[in-house]
């Protein structure tokens, strides 16, 4: 924050001391250097893309939640990564479940009680038969599990609970730790080898693309609403393609950028002091009066502005660079 004020101060120094200050009065109080700064930082954020720096964050989704709000500093969302192969968690974890209990049921019987804490669990897989259902409620606080319809008598039950965690929604795929390990890869003398790698990953991509493994979402940029189009059915970590603007203070110290923004406000402040100065064409003296320069000062303003707003399109300021133009 000091920092910041500091480079504040630097560029008011500069506009007054631009104006003339010291030699003639300069009637400018520090809102308007203030006001100054701030359309300047507004302008600059708003044309040109010098402004705005790529960046990656981690997202730990919830159960059931679709909807997360990100920080004010993220102005887009280009894509959202997966650290796994295949679509929403299923049933498996890949370290297996964290306690399992099995029991043998009497006929009728329909709640059934587990010994272990159910309240950090994410997911639980009931099986009766070694078949998996659904068909029933789980009592948390009292660490029951009670089917809806009573059970036949021998029918075997088993329970187990999963984390859930960062760990799940489908295998996890590290492509580089995969390619050093695995010699049946890289080796030119057996059969495979990179294309066969490659026809593989295109493979995993097209049945991806097919069946949900990408995220589908929608970015308000307003609210900084982040909406996934797809009911997250257990915890997992996600990693976002964003664009942030950059602070102020590391815009205030970038050299490209640093000159424009002093000009602008210069630019402003003078506009200002000009509508000031311009509700009164003379100041009336012995000698006749003095006329002021409001409209002439005005009248720069408005020329330096549209000067530094044709320099942003031009990338004098800093930008990403000219793209091929066809046409």
């Amino acid at each position: 924050m000091a920092e910041l004020q500091t480079q504040k101060q630097e560029i008011f120094d500069y506009v007054h001391a631009m104006l003339g200050g010291g030699m003639v009065d300069v009637e400018l109080d520090p809102v308007h250097y203030e006001t100054g700064l701030s359309k300047a930082l507004s302008k600059y954020r708003q044309r040109s893309d010098h402004s705005v720096e790529e960046s990656y964050l981690f997202l730990p989704t919830i159960v059931d939640q679709n909807d997360y709000t990100l920080p004010s500093e993220v102005i887009e969302v280009r894509k959202i990564f997966r650290r796994s192969i295949g679509s929403r968690p299923g049933t498996g974890v890949a370290q297996g479940p964290l306690y399992t209990q099995s029991y043998t049921a009497s006929a009728g019987d329909q709640t059934f009680q587990v010994n272990y804490s159910l309240i950090n669990i994410e997911q639980i897989v009931v099986k009766v038969n070694s078949v998996t259902t659904t068909d029933y409620a789980t009592d948390t606080s009292q660490r029951t599990i009670t089917f809806n319809t009573g059970l036949n008598a021998g029918d075997v039950v088993g329970i187990e609970l999963y984390s859930g965690g960062t760990n799940g929604g489908g295998t996890l795929f590290d492509p580089f730790n995969l390619a050093y390990t695995n010699a049946y890869l890289l080796s030119g003398t057996k059969m495979g080898g990179l294309a066969t790698y490659d026809f593989f990953s295109q493979y995993q991509e097209l049945v991806g693309r097919m069946f949900g493994a990408f995220i589908e979402f929608n970015w308000n940029n307003t609210t900084k609403k982040l909406t996934i189009l797809q009911r997250p059915r257990a915890r997992e970590e996600l990693l976002l393609y964003c664009y942030n603007y950059r602070p102020d203070s590391e815009l205030l110290n970038d050299y490209l950028a640093k000159q424009w923004i002093k000009d602008y406000t210069l630019a402003s402040c003078k506009f200002m002091l000009g509508e000031a100065r311009s509700k009164f064409a003379t100041i009336a003296g012995p000698q006749g009066g003095s006329a002021l320069n409001g409209d002439a000062l005005k009248a720069e303003a408005q020329a330096e502005m549209e000067k530094l707003d044709a320099e942003v399109s031009t990338a004098i300021p800093g930008g990403t660079g000219y793209g091929f133009t066809i046409g």
